[in-house]
């Protein structure tokens, strides 16, 4: 058997492959290794097919310029998506094999519809993981601030939507004050998730110090908003202790980020218009309080002011009432009086006529048993004599002329004099015993 060259063989391959494989297939793939070449614009990747996160099949792709503009923006139009990797995608290829570069697959169309199942199933499955875990409605379920005027902001610097919210919230007709602090976060691409689980952490640290939280994207096209149907970012919202607010620009789907959070606005916009709407309701429930207030005093002013008058009526009545009550009885009262000033004027006129003979008669008794008084006081004085004391056995000790009546006064050495009946004796101290003392 003759032996072929390589070339040869591979042209027998490329023909029975295009002989067994003639027409298009719409095949479904995860893009790998997504590039474009910066010079001739053509597009060249790796679709492969996993099984548990493991590679079964692997083959290349290309997409021509030609046709690479036309896929691209079919697919970013419909998904609000680039192409790049990890996409699930739905592609119509041929066969394309060359003995020089080998096998690869000419992708001519795209099915952007088969992705968007895609970010769908995916979008539910975490859903339904967060639901399990009781994270799904926590932050829908924590109250909301009657008056949120402290405002904690996770986006990027530079973002449109961040611009209209601070000039929309700034500007309002009302002259509402807000204070705002902005933590900085990535809004697409790669490191999305992690800026904003990194942002929530944060202000979740510092939660004393706000109201609410509001994520806001907004501006420019849909690409990357899918980094927002992330789990990660679903839970932190979930478990952030403030109300979380989304605003990320979009209208089409909800997000895992717009399905944990407190409230979704399609807009950073509409969070803005929204944040103020609050502020005016709460303002205007304080108005129509005041107003129901008033009305409620009103009524109730006029009600005493009737009840006042009531009263004046009944008070007017009884106090004629009681004045006539109170004339009659001072009339009968006058004339009691007047006979009993009568009577007692008879009585004083008969005692006064027998005074003199009872007042003689008291006088001369009264008078004795005075006399009697003053002679036993007399003979008490005359016992207290201090001669008479003294005859009794007593004695009196004087000291500098002054009498002693305890040792307390005394002090040792001290010359003192002691008085009896008959005679005077002087002496020293030389030792002083109290009671109690041996």
């Amino acid at each position: 058997m003759e032996a072929l060259t390589l070339k040869e063989f591979l042209e027998t391959v490329k023909d029975g492959l295009e002989a067994s494989f003639p027409l298009q297939y719409w095949i479904t793939a995860e893009i790998a290794g997504f590039r474009v070449n910066p010079n001739s614009r053509h597009c060249y990747m790796d679709l492969v097919e996993k099984d548990d996160r493991a590679v079964v099949a692997k083959t290349g792709g290309v997409i021509w310029k030609g046709r690479f503009e036309y896929v691209s923006a079919k697919f970013t139009g419909v998904t609000g998506q680039e192409l790049k990797d990890g996409l699930k995608v739905m592609l119509l290829v041929e066969i394309l094999f060359h003995e020089l570069y080998g096998f690869k697959l000419n992708i001519n169309d795209i099915d952007p519809s088969y992705t968007l199942g895609e970010f769908a199933a995916h979008r539910k499955k975490i859903l339904a993981q967060l639901e399990k875990e009781g994270l799904l409605n926590k932050n829908r379920s924590m109250p909301f601030p009657d008056v949120p005027q402290r405002i904690a902001i996770i986006s990027s610097p530079s973002a449109a939507g961040y611009e209209d919210f601070i000039n929309t919230l700034s500007n309002n007709t009302y002259g509402y004050r807000y204070m705002t602090k902005l933590f900085p976060a990535y809004m697409q691409g790669e490191q999305t998730e992690k800026s904003i689980t990194s942002a929530l952490r944060e202000c979740a640290g510092r939660k004393k110090e706000f109201d609410i939280i509001i994520i806001i994207r907004g501006g420019g096209d849909q690409v990357d908003l899918h980094s927002f149907d992330s789990y990660a970012i679903g839970r932190a919202i979930a478990m952030c202790p403030l109300p979380v607010i989304t605003g990320i620009g979009h209208r089409r789907d909800e997000t895992v980020a717009d399905f944990t959070a407190h409230a979704r606005m399609i807009s950073p916009t509409a969070v803005a218009e929204f944040v103020i709407a609050r502020t005016r309701e709460f303002e205007e429930r304080i108005d129509q309080a005041g107003v129901r207030f008033a009305g409620r005093l009103n009524t109730e002013l006029l009600r005493q002011a009737n009840s006042l008058k009531t009263i004046q009526k009944h008070l007017d009545i009884f106090t004629n009432f009681f004045m006539q009550n109170r004339k009659q009885e001072f009339v009968m009262l006058g004339e009691n009086f007047r006979n009993c000033v009568a009577k007692k004027t008879a009585s004083s006129e008969f005692r006064l006529g027998q005074m003199p003979v009872s007042l003689a008669r008291a006088s001369r008794v009264f008078i004795k048993a005075q006399l009697n008084i003053i002679e036993r006081h007399g003979d008490r004085i005359e016992m207290m004599n201090p001669v008479n004391v003294l005859k009794r056995g007593y004695t009196l000790t004087f000291k500098n002329g002054k009498t002693v009546k305890s040792v307390e006064g005394i002090e040792k050495g001290d010359r003192i004099e002691t008085r009896f009946h008959r005679g005077t004796v002087e002496s020293t101290v030389n030792e002083i015993k109290k009671r109690g003392t041996q």
